[in-house]
């Protein structure tokens, strides 16, 4: 079978479109049409079916994608030993991760990777943080950034660090709302609440000595994204509560502090997992061990950070 036809479906399969599939990966509408018409005809089955804009696997597309994946990783795993037979850290590396580590901490970490091996491709992929595991090993990663343990005992889970929750507003809420001494003081302040797939996150609270804390304050902004509200605790609109490391750049550049610091959610291990393999590739290993030294030393590797700039704000009195 022409490989390049496999290539062609599993693009289509992963945009849901051949137009979308054809503006991602620069090809002619015309020609992806022509080869998925080609796989239908040689099997004598459909492999897609519409609904509204986009296209879905059938059954029957859904077992040839698999495949599909498999029939790549080899070739991909064949290309990676003959580069190791040159010594060579090379391929493509596919890595999932939640979104709020995206920006934050993954896309560092793989910069300061390609730095170090250039040989090596990056396919980066974004994941629901409730998206289930059988999802993402249909998806052929390599290797997955995960806040906790898997649930799924097939997998390998390796500790790169630790963080809790906490809560962080700027300064100038603090002025103007002042600074609570107690949990219970913070039912009079504006949350900015991230909201899960069916409920609202409650804020989590403990501290040495005292018995953990469940609060829902009366929140001002609700989104299912950390981002937004990292945007509205720099712009003063109230109090968030986020991941620690999601707001390291922010509070060494002034623009968050921490409120009631002594109180956090307990701590949560930030995991490198991957699914039990026979073959493990010397760019995955290396891979995993960069990932390990990343976060032992982060703060010394220098390179480009992203994060939420407070530049100019209009005359906030009166809020």
């Amino acid at each position: 079978m022409d490989l390049s036809l496999l290539d062609c479906f599993v693009k289509v399969a992963d945009s849901r479109s051949i137009s979308a599939a054809s503006r991602l990966h620069r090809l002619p509408k015309s020609t992806l049409s022509h080869k998925i018409r080609q796989l239908e005809d040689e099997f004598g089955i459909e492999l897609f079916v519409r609904e509204g804009h986009q296209l879905h696997v059938t059954d029957a597309g859904a077992e040839f994608l698999r495949y599909a994946r498999l029939i790549q990783s080899n070739c991909e795993d064949a290309a990676t030993a003959m580069a190791e037979m040159r010594q060579e850290v090379a391929g493509t590396l596919r890595v999932g991760s939640t979104g709020e580590f995206g920006t934050t901490i993954t896309s560092e970490l793989l910069y300061a990777f390609r730095q170090q091996y250039p040989q090596v491709n990056l396919d980066v992929v974004f994941l629901s943080s409730r998206q289930p595991f059988s999802d993402v090993t249909e998806q052929a990663l390599d290797g997955i950034f995960h806040w906790g343990e898997p649930s799924d005992v097939d997998y390998i889970s390796r500790r790169l660090s630790v963080s809790s929750y906490g809560l962080f507003a700027s300064a100038d809420y603090v002025a103007r709302h002042g600074q609570p001494s107690t949990p219970d003081e913070l039912a009079g302040h504006r949350g900015l609440v991230f909201r899960q797939p069916t409920r609202l996150q409650s804020w989590y609270l403990t501290r040495e000595g005292a018995a953990e804390t469940d609060l829902l304050p009366t929140a001002t902004c609700t989104t299912n994204d950390y981002w937004t509200i990292k945007y509205f605790a720099v712009a003063g609109e109230g109090i968030a509560y986020l991941p620690e490391f999601f707001v390291e750049t922010e509070r060494q550049a002034g623009l968050l502090q921490p409120v009631l610091p002594d109180w956090s959610s307990p701590k949560t291990a930030i995991n490198l997992i991957y699914s039990r393999r026979r073959h493990v590739s010397k760019r995955f290993r290396a891979f995993v061990e960069f990932c390990i030294d990343f976060y032992r030393d982060r703060e010394r590797t220098g390179i480009p950070r992203y994060y939420v700039e407070k530049v100019s704000m209009p005359n906030a009195a009166g809020r």
